[in-house]
């Protein structure tokens, strides 16, 4: 399975709307009963994030989208630059993410999976994500294959 998780400039968990989010981290999992692995695949650019290279609205950012906005075509169909670069992706793991976000990512196929705001790692994410999953009644160990 290949998830994937926002990054900052300096390649550390984003807590933002991913949206928003710089770059992209895609892992791969795998294992048996016993034993989960999981290892960096790639870093993508966010294309979205590189179309404003200014940066985006704090609005954004903070997943504030007005009612108004919601609604936007032309808003909701910018949020499917995210879909384009994680869409082989089953899960994106987030701290926060606003309503299109999740919509469009649901409609591609990907889960969101939220995060907690406390955690700062990547491998601390995503040990998160598999420990409050369907494979923790299975799994004795997890650890990173890189």
């Amino acid at each position: 399975m290949k998830i994937a998780i926002p990054l900052n400039k300096d390649l550390t968990l984003y807590n933002d709307n991913p949206y928003t989010a710089p770059k992209f981290a895609v892992y791969f999992i795998e294992g048996n009963r016993t034993n989960v692995s999981f290892k960096m695949l790639k870093i993508l650019d966010n294309p979205r994030y590189i179309e404003v290279s200014d940066g985006v609205e704090e609005i954004q950012k903070k997943c504030a989208c007005d009612v108004e906005r919601q609604v936007d075509m032309q808003h909701i169909c910018e949020h499917y630059s995210i879909l384009e670069t994680i869409g082989s992706c089953s899960y994106l793991l987030a701290v926060k993410y606003c309503h299109n976000t999740y919509k469009t990512l649901k409609n591609g196929g990907v889960k969101v999976f939220k995060i907690p705001s406390i955690i700062k790692k990547t491998e601390t994410a995503i040990k998160n994500f598999l420990i409050r999953t369907s494979f923790a009644n299975r799994i004795q160990s997890i650890h990173d294959a890189s």
